[in-house]
Formats: C-alpha cells, sequence, structure tokens
C-alpha cells in the first residue's frame, strides 16, 4: 500500500467553518475518526495560524498550557503576552478580571483559533473554567475549538442553549460511503469492489479501521478475516515488526509524546532514533509534529500497547524512573517527581526534596503529592524532616486536615524523635528541631504567648542562621490587609497585643528577612485604631522604608492602607485616593496575583469608607469569594471588606442576614475586630430595617466591647451607617468620654466624605436593554436582532457598560447591573 495520504473532503471544512459563528465548538468522537486530521487540513485550506495544544496525560498540564498560550499572544502583542505571564493562569477573580481585559484588548484587531487537542486528558479546574468563561464572554476575534473523546466534563448545555456552542459530532467525521471508495482507491489501486462493499459495511466510516483493514489487505489479510480493532492492530501494526521493535514500542507507550533523546534515554536503546525514522515512514500511527519536534503515537495503537504490555512491576517501575531521570536532568523536578512517583521511588523523592537547596513552594504540588505523603508510612516520613515540613507547613496553611493524626501531634513526634535520637550530627539534629519550632509557631497561629515562646530556642538552634523552609517571598500578613486584625482575639488584650508585635523582632533573626518593617506597622496600626492619630503617620513611614530593605511587598501594602485610613480621618481625602491609585498602577507594573488582590481590598476598603460603593471591585461587591485566592488564615478579612462594601451599597437586608454568617467565620480564629464590625454590620441593618431602638441595642453592645481597648476607628469608618443611633446612645449617656470621643470623630469624618462631587454613571436605557437580553442568555449576535442594531454597536454599549460599572466581563457586568437593582425581574447568569 502507499505511503499515507489524506482524502480532500470539503464538506468536512464546510462543516468546521462553524468555529467562525461560535466562540465554542466542540468537535467529540471516539479516537481513531480523523478528529485532528481534519481539523489540520481545515486550518491548511483556510490559511490559518491558531494557537494549538495539545493537552498532555499528566497534572502540570495546566502550566504547560498557559507558557504556550502567553508565548501565543506575546507574538502578536508584546505587552500583554508579557501580562498574562507575569498574572499566571487565573485563579481567582481579581486575576480572571484582569486576564479578559487583557485579551480582550489584545485581540480586538486581530483573529485567533485557540485549538485545544485531547481535551478528555486536561485535569485542572483552571484552565476549563477559563474556556467556558472565554466562550461567555464572546471576545472579538477569539474562536475556541475543543478536540475530544468525551464532553462529559464539559459543562457546555447552558452555552448551547444560548447559542454560543457548536457540537460537531462523530455523525459529521466518520467517512460517507462514497468518501469510502474514493479513499480506497487513492490508498489502494486495484481494489476490487467486493472489498470495498465489505469495508464500507465492517467499517461504518471509521477511518482508522479503513486504513488498518487497507494496510492488512496490502499484507495478505483478506477483509473480514479479523473483526475487532484490536485484532487488525495486533495483525498490522504490531506483529510484522521483529521482537526488538515491538519491545521498542511496548517500552515507548508509558510517554504520551517524546523527542527523539527522550525516547532513546527512557527505553535506554541507543537506536532509536534509526528505529523512530523507520517507524515514521512505515506506520502512520507514529508521526512527528514540526511544530514540537516531538513524536505521538496515535491513540489506538498507544491504547492497543498499553493494553499488550507485559512488563514486571520492576520494569514499569523503572521505564518511569528513567522518565523522571530526564525531567530532572532538565531541572523539571515537579514533573520529574510525578514520574518517580509512579515509579514507587518514593524514598528518592523525599530525598530530593528533603535537600535544602530544593526547598520551594511549587515542588511539593507535585502529581499525587498528597496521596504520596499521606499513605507513606511516618516512620520513613520522619527520615526526611525537612521534606516532611514542607508538606505539613503547606497542607497547613491551606486549609487542610489530616485524619490519622494531626499536624501539631505530627510536629510534636518528629520533634521528640530528633531531640532522643543518638548518633546524629549536633548541628543537623538542632537543624532539625529548629525547622520543627519553626512550623510549631504557625499550627499555634495567633496565639501570640505560644507563638514567640519558642523564639530564643530557635534561634540558639539556628546558631543565628535562617530557616530553610521559611522564605522570604512569603505573604506575612497571609493576605490580611491589617496585621493586627488576624490576631487580635482576646477582648481588653489589644494593647497587650500591639506591645507584643511592636517589640516582636526576634524571629526576623531566621525567618530571612520575612516580616521585616511588622514590628512599626503594629505601632502604626495601633495607634489609628484607638485614635492616637498623631503617633500613626510617622511609624507607617518607618515600617514602609523598613519593609523595602526586605521586599515585603505585603507589609507595604499594610501600611500603605493604613495611611490611606489616616488620610481620610485626617479630612486629606484626595491625598488618600492619590495613594491608592499609585498602588493601582505599581500593581499593574508587578502584575502578581496576590498583589492585584492585595489592592482590590484596599480599593473595597477605601471606597466602602467613603461611600462609593459603585467603585468597588465587582468580586467584592458581589461577595465572589469562592474566586478569590486566600491562606486560610486570612479569610475572615475579606468577608470583613465585603461586608463594608455590602453595607456601603445599603443593601441591609441582605447585611442582616450575612451578619450571622459572618459570626461562624470570624469564630475560626476569633478575630475579635471582626466580631465588633459584624456587630456594627448587624446594627446598621437592624436601625435601617426596624428602626433606631433596635439597631441601638445592638450597637451600644458593640461600644460597651470596644471600650476594653479603646476602638474608636471601627465605629468612624462606619459613621454614615450608625450617626442616628451613635447620636441617640450619646444622648442618653452625655457623660461618656468614650461614646462622645467616637461621636466627635463621626462627624468630622461625616463632613469629609459628604464633600465628595463623585457621581457614578448611571446606565441608559438601551444599555440596560443590552444587559438585560445578556442577562436572559442571548448572544451578542442574536441581541443586536432582537435590537434592530447592529452587532458593532451592540459591541460598543457593552464597552461603555462594562466601563460604567467598573467591569470587565459580560458576567460581571450583569451580576453588578442585578445587585444594583438594573435587572431585578431578569435571571441570573450561573457560573
Amino acid at each position: 500500500m502507499r505511503n499515507t495520504r489524506f482524502l480532500e473532503r470539503t464538506r468536512i471544512n464546510e462543516v468546521l467553518s462553524a468555529v467562525y459563528n461560535y466562540p465554542l465548538t466542540i468537535l467529540e468522537s471516539p479516537m481513531g475518526y480523523g478528529k485532528t486530521t481534519a481539523v489540520k487540513q481545515f486550518i491548511e485550506a483556510e490559511k490559518l495560524k491558531p494557537f494549538w495544544f495539545t493537552f498532555p496525560d499528566l497534572n502540570n498540564s495546566e502550566e504547560v498550557f498557559w507558557e504556550q498560550f502567553t508565548d501565543r499572544v506575546l507574538q502578536m502583542n508584546s505587552q500583554a503576552g508579557i501580562a498574562l505571564k507575569s498574572l499566571g493562569l487565573p485563579a481567582d477573580a481579581p486575576q480572571t478580571e484582569k486576564v479578559l481585559q487583557i485579551l480582550s484588548d489584545a485581540l480586538s484587531e486581530r483573529n485567533l483559533l485557540m485549538v485545544l487537542d485531547d481535551y478528555q486528558l486536561a485535569r485542572g479546574a483552571s484552565v476549563k473554567k477559563l474556556v467556558l468563561l472565554l466562550a461567555r464572554e464572546e471576545l472579538d476575534g477569539l474562536h475556541i475549538l475543543l478536540i475530544t473523546r468525551d464532553t462529559t466534563d464539559i459543562d457546555f448545555v447552558e452555552l448551547l442553549a444560548k447559542g454560543l456552542c457548536c457540537i460537531l459530532s462523530r455523525q459529521h467525521l466518520k467517512f460517507t460511503e462514497s468518501e469510502i471508495r474514493d479513499y480506497c482507491r487513492m490508498m489502494q489501486r486495484g481494489i476490487t469492489d467486493r472489498d470495498l462493499d465489505k469495508i464500507c459495511k465492517y467499517t461504518d466510516g471509521w477511518i482508522s479501521f479503513i486504513y488498518i483493514i487497507l494496510l492488512g489487505l496490502a499484507n495478505g489479510i483478506p477483509v473480514g478475516i479479523s473483526t475487532t480493532m484490536e485484532e487488525m492492530v495486533e495483525k498490522t501494526l504490531f506483529a510484522p515488526y521483529t521482537s526488538d521493535i515491538q519491545d521498542f514500542l511496548l517500552r515507548l507507550s508509558v510517554i504520551e509524546e517524546f523527542s527523539t533523546d527522550q525516547a532513546e534515554f527512557v527505553t535506554n536503546n541507543e537506536n532509536a532514533p534509526v528505529l523512530l525514522k523507520r517507524l515514521k515512514k512505515e506506520n502512520a500511527f507514529v508521526y512527528y509534529d514540526e511544530r514540537s519536534k516531538r513524536y505521538k503515537i496515535h491513540s489506538i495503537l498507544l491504547d492497543y500497547l498499553r493494553l499488550k504490555q507485559n512488563f514486571s512491576r520492576e520494569e514499569i517501575c523503572g521505564l518511569y524512573s528513567r522518565l523522571g531521570d530526564w525531567h530532572l536532568k532538565n531541572q523539571e523536578f515537579q514533573t520529574a517527581y510525578g514520574y518517580w512517583n509512579r515509579a514507587g521511588q518514593v524514598t528518592r523523592i523525599l530525598s530530593h526534596l528533603n535537600n535544602p537547596a530544593n526547598i520551594r513552594n511549587v515542588l511539593i504540588r507535585f502529581e499525587g503529592a498528597d496521596e504520596m505523603f499521606n499513605s507513606t508510612p511516618r516512620s520513613i516520613l520522619l527520615q526526611y524532616p525537612f521534606a516532611y515540613l514542607l508538606f505539613i507547613f503547606h497542607s497547613f496553611i491551606q486549609g487542610k486536615q489530616n485524619p490519622v493524626l494531626g499536624w501539631a501531634e505530627r510536629l510534636d513526634e518528629l520533634y521528640h524523635i530528633y531531640k532522643e535520637q543518638n548518633g546524629i550530627d549536633e548541628t543537623c539534629r538542632n537543624r532539625i528541631l529548629g525547622e520543627t519550632l519553626i512550623q510549631r509557631k504557625f499550627i499555634q497561629f495567633n496565639h501570640w504567648s505560644e507563638m514567640k515562646a519558642s523564639d530564643k530556642e530557635i534561634i540558639h538552634l539556628l546558631n543565628g542562621q535562617s530557616s530553610y523552609l521559611l522564605l522570604r517571598d512569603y505573604t506575612f500578613t497571609f493576605g490580611s490587609l491589617q496585621y493586627l486584625f488576624i490576631y487580635f482575639r482576646d477582648v481588653g488584650g489589644f494593647r497587650e497585643l500591639a506591645d507584643v508585635l511592636s517589640e516582636y523582632v526576634e524571629f526576623t533573626e531566621f525567618s530571612n528577612g520575612w516580616g521585616t518593617g511588622s514590628d512599626f506597622l503594629a505601632r502604626a496600626e495601633y495607634a489609628l485604631e484607638t485614635g492616637d492619630f498623631d503617633r500613626v503617620e510617622k511609624n507607617i513611614h518607618h515600617a514602609i522604608a523598613k519593609a523595602e530593605t526586605m521586599s515585603q511587598i505585603y507589609i507595604i501594602i499594610c501600611a500603605k492602607l493604613c495611611l490611606m485610613r489616616l488620610r481620610i480621618v485626617q479630612g486629606r481625602l484626595s491625598e488618600a485616593i492619590e495613594i491608592l491609585e499609585k498602588l493601582k498602577l505599581e500593581a499593574e507594573r508587578i502584575n502578581r496575583p496576590f498583589y492585584n488582590t492585595a489592592v482590590d481590598l484596599c480599593s473595597g476598603y477605601v471606597y466602602s469608607c467613603i461611600c462609593q460603593p459603585e467603585r468597588i471591585p465587582s468580586w467584592l461587591q458581589i461577595g465572589d469569594m469562592k474566586s478569590a485566592t486566600f491562606y486560610h488564615q486570612a479569610m475572615a478579612y475579606y468577608y470583613l471588606v465585603y461586608g463594608k462594601a455590602v453595607m456601603a451599597s445599603k443593601k441591609y437586608a441582605r447585611l442582616e442576614v450575612l451578619s450571622r454568617e459572618f459570626k461562624k467565620i470570624f469564630s475560626i480564629y476569633s478575630n475579635q475586630l471582626g466580631f465588633l464590625y459584624n456587630k456594627i454590620f448587624e446594627a446598621a441593618a437592624r436601625c435601617n430595617l426596624y428602626g433606631i431602638p433596635s439597631g441601638a441595642d445592638v450597637l451600644e453592645a458593640a461600644l460597651k466591647e470596644a471600650r476594653c481597648d479603646w476602638l474608636v476607628m471601627p465605629f468612624v469608618e462606619c459613621a454614615p451607617h450608625i450617626m442616628s443611633m451613635l447620636e441617640q446612645i450619646t444622648k442618653d449617656n452625655p457623660g461618656d468620654d468614650f461614646t462622645n470621643r467616637i461621636l466627635d470623630l463621626c462627624r468630622k469624618y461625616m463632613q469629609t466624605i459628604q464633600g465628595l462631587s463623585y457621581h457614578p454613571a448611571s446606565l441608559t436605557q438601551r444599555e440596560i436593554d443590552i444587559l438585560s437580553l445578556s442577562a436572559e442568555g442571548l448572544s451578542r449576535k442574536e441581541t443586536a436582532e432582537h435590537l434592530c442594531i447592529s452587532e458593532e454597536t451592540a459591541k460598543t454599549h457593552l464597552k461603555n457598560i462594562y466601563q460604567k460599572l467598573g467591569v470587565n466581563s459580560k458576567i460581571s457586568a450583569v451580576k453588578i447591573a442585578q445587585d444594583r437593582g438594573y435587572l431585578e425581574r431578569y435571571p441570573s447568569i450561573q457560573q
């Protein structure tokens, strides 16, 4: 039979041209129906330059996808590509909004077809969520084509109902009878009509089966002798080769795709280059991708080979081990660990990870990491203390639980074993004990007496050196923008806590500079919260200057928020806004997920205080916490800012409901400032829903609690919502210095924010109509037809809507419009 050739099928190109009409097209069929080939022929015929990504069977495929996608954007728009690389694959609402804005600008005058092949292998939720979101947004110039064997995990029903998605199936792809006959005659001259009839009958248009039958026919196997695909693959693609090539193929089948060097290394076969060239020439099911410079085995042959594998456990583990070695040689540690884990080489992973030079956050997230650590006997884990401690640390800060033995108990066990162990180098023992005590500090989170109790011992054990595990780039406040907020847990203990934290510098001796500047930040925050405003600014500047020496970005942001709050209470509102705007510009320059989220929180806090809820980032307005990235320890602070945003929007019924939910969240770490704000939320809600007396009772309880620590700022910053109640309480208690002080500050605060000239833009009726139709599920094209306007006009209206609402996506626009009452009679778009 002749070398592989492709039948030109104009019909299929016409079918695939549907990609131009929809944001998302899904091409689904079982393996062997020529999905990938059909798309490549279509691309060649259309002279397109798509972004093409084939998902590998690996857990880190999301990172690989994002790297390659941003490379493609970089070619189109260098500034956008660099920005997307810096942001990373979006994992939360702030990141997603940024990514949508960048892509929308980059693609506004360019067309890009995104082809995602083998989409059934896409394991991560982030890519799947991004694909659906991009389809919903109908970004100009972007069309997505998914090539997949299975649509079970693709939530396309809503998109299909809204006309934003097209499904192409095997019925579109399979060869018609005339195409089968044309293809067979093209591949094998002299084929009989009888054989053609049989092929049409047996294959039902399945191109891979057709090809294999023809291959068999060319090798003397009559049509119909073998009727199953597996039998035909055996006879035509495997059995004709000598045993050494068969063994080579079987060994290669542990890899999805590979370079020549990788194949030679993994199979330990120096003839690999020659064998691969021969296979590529003789076997259409082993092919070479010129773009990636890698070989790939077709799924039909690959599945057969994997079923055919008769390796011993030792042999298969050896192959995975060498595959891991290959990635290790290329400094791809995370991927290497994943393959070593498949090979059962747990101790090898632990040994490599136990090396202080290899301690990095990302390495603990290799394929199967949690399962490996949880299933490995503790007697083994204890032999690799640094690897074990890294796993405990990252599990704890992510809020994970262990059903067998808690993290504190594991640390105690590790400490006592090495404390009492004989025959160990004293320096090594001290290092392990010191690192264990450092991790115990995190387990004792926000219990300061326990957290600092071991500091002197840690300094002694580490002999003045820095920790291996505590890295400078960790987020010191865990994402909270108020340092004291996450550690204040005892009513009446605010002054003591501030004193402890303002003098607490011992930990910087072993923290690699992590937390530098926090001492002055504690002093500034305490002075601000208690109304000692003259002592705030000096400490803020000291905190910033000190933090800058060790690149402690989060401490700098916390200090700048403290300064913004001070400027507002001083009546210097324009200066506060200027600081915020500069912080936003800096965030755009640095362009890191946690930094962007922090600046969004700053915006949410400041604009809620000055009663400009329309300027609060959309995800905070609607409380989209599921889409936010934060550490478990700072979760309560995010909900505090959300509560302030709801109160600023005067959604008092919602605020009353939320105040009950917030209690549970603030209780996790006994956040006393959270409890205090929550009483203020409840008081404001009850006052506006049921009258001043109902709210005043709750506010009076909050004042009684705050008096113990002389906390004034929580009330001052909520002045617009509590003034009537506060005046009533003060009238009933005229000699109360504490409430009189708060009332006086609240009146000055009100004068400051009442002088604002900001007037949020409202939506026109036409804009409401367009957004309402979008909420009902109409595409932009359908919306334009419904309103008898051009699609370009609809697009312009949507851009204006986004600008007015301060969002970058259609979904966010609909949610914000619903939240503000523009679309009360329309159903919401579900995520």
